[in-house]
C-alpha cells in the first residue's frame, strides 16, 4: 500500500491587542488529488474575462469584447447612460432654442426602447438652432437620434385625443429635462 503525501497549508490569524489571547495557527490536512481537484474547480468556475481572443481561419489574432461576460449589461448601462449632470447641461441648451415648455429624453439616452429619443413641445422654436444641437448631440451619442418638435397647441390636443405617439412617450421610460406645463 502506497503512502499518501499530506500538505500543510498554515493560515494565521492576525494578532490580537490582548496578552491572553497569544497566536494561534491552523493547519489543516488535505490530500494531494483533492488539492488538485480543488484548484481545477477554482479554474473552472472563474468568471468570465472582459476581453476574449479569437484566432481565424489564417491564423490572425483578433481581440474583442465577450458577449459571455458576466457583467456585460451592467458594464454597457455604466458606459452608455449619461449621468444627470449632463441631463442639466442638455436641458439648459435645449431651453436657449426658444419658448421650449417641455423637453423629454428617451430611447438612447437611458439604454431603454421608445418610439422617440428626444421630444419637445414649444412655441418660436428656432430651427437653425436646433439643428447645430441636434448635430452636436448626434455626435456626442454617436447614433442618429429620433425627435419630435410640436408647440403647445399640437401636443395638447394630442394629449386629449390619447394620440398613440404622445400616450407611448409618457408612458414608456423617459426622464423629464423641463416641464412648464405641468405634467
Amino acid at each position: 500500500m502506497k503512502k499518501r503525501k499530506k500538505i500543510k497549508i498554515r493560515r494565521s490569524r492576525r494578532r490580537r491587542a490582548s496578552p491572553r489571547a497569544g497566536t494561534k495557527k491552523r493547519i489543516k490536512f488535505i490530500r494531494r488529488s483533492n488539492l488538485r481537484k480543488k484548484i481545477n474547480r477554482k479554474k473552472k468556475s472563474r468568471k468570465r474575462k472582459i476581453i476574449r481572443k479569437v484566432k481565424d481561419s489564417s491564423g490572425k489574432i483578433y481581440y474583442g469584447l465577450n458577449p459571455k461576460f458576466e457583467f456585460l449589461g451592467e458594464l454597457k448601462n455604466l458606459i452608455l447612460t449619461p449621468p444627470p449632470a449632463s441631463f442639466n447641461r442638455m436641458a439648459k441648451r435645449i431651453s436657449g432654442l426658444g419658448k421650449v415648455k417641455l423637453a423629454l429624453v428617451s430611447g438612447v439616452f437611458l439604454n431603454k426602447e421608445n418610439v422617440a429619443d428626444l421630444l419637445i413641445v414649444g412655441n418660436d422654436i428656432d430651427r437653425r438652432r436646433f439643428k447645430k444641437f441636434l448635430e452636436t448631440l448626434e455626435a456626442e451619442v454617436g447614433t442618429q437620434l429620433l425627435y419630435a418638435i410640436m408647440d403647445k397647441e399640437e401636443f395638447s390636443y394630442r394629449r386629449a385625443m390619447f394620440d398613440r405617439f404622445v400616450r407611448l412617450m409618457l408612458e414608456g421610460p423617459h426622464e423629464v429635462l423641463i416641464d412648464r406645463i405641468g405634467l
